[in-house]
């Protein structure tokens, strides 16, 4: 039985699920969608909605919290920007999570992990990929 376990272990030690959150939150952060799966989003996601509340606290025990979580000064800014300017009247909700379909080595389902009031960038196919020139080289 599951009964008060709490998170997720993705297949990973406690240090690994630590920094691959950390990674997870810094992406979001600088480019507001993340492509990753239903599994890795699904843990993440109430870490990134409780920092966005602390952010958005005036005390400083929530930047604390927050320095503890992402080392980086350049990802604390960030949230501390967004959380000031684009959430002011939310409370909560702040991500969304879009399901993609499967991916094709592994049918792992993935999804695009973004915040909610960000419009999500258009789906990459394979006919625009392939418009791309091709060198090709003669050979004598």
């Amino acid at each position: 039985m599951r009964h008060n376990v709490f998170g997720r272990k993705l297949s990973r030690t406690k240090n690994e699920r630590r920094r691959l959150f950390m990674g997870l939150v810094k992406d979001l952060m600088r480019h507001g969608f993340v492509k990753t799966t239903l599994a890795k989003a699904k843990a993440v996601q109430p870490m990134i909605e409780h920092l966005i509340t602390q952010a958005k606290g005036s005390a400083s025990g929530g930047r604390q919290k927050i320095k503890r979580v992402l080392s980086d000064t350049q990802s604390i800014k960030q949230l501390m920007l967004l959380s000031k300017t684009r959430f002011v009247s939310r409370t909560s909700g702040y991500t969304r999570i879009i399901k993609l379909g499967r991916r094709k080595g592994d049918a792992a389902e993935t999804v695009l992990f973004s915040f909610v009031d960000e419009a999500p960038p258009p789906p990459v196919t394979q006919k625009q990929e392939e418009k791309q020139p091709k060198i090709s080289v003669k050979k004598k």
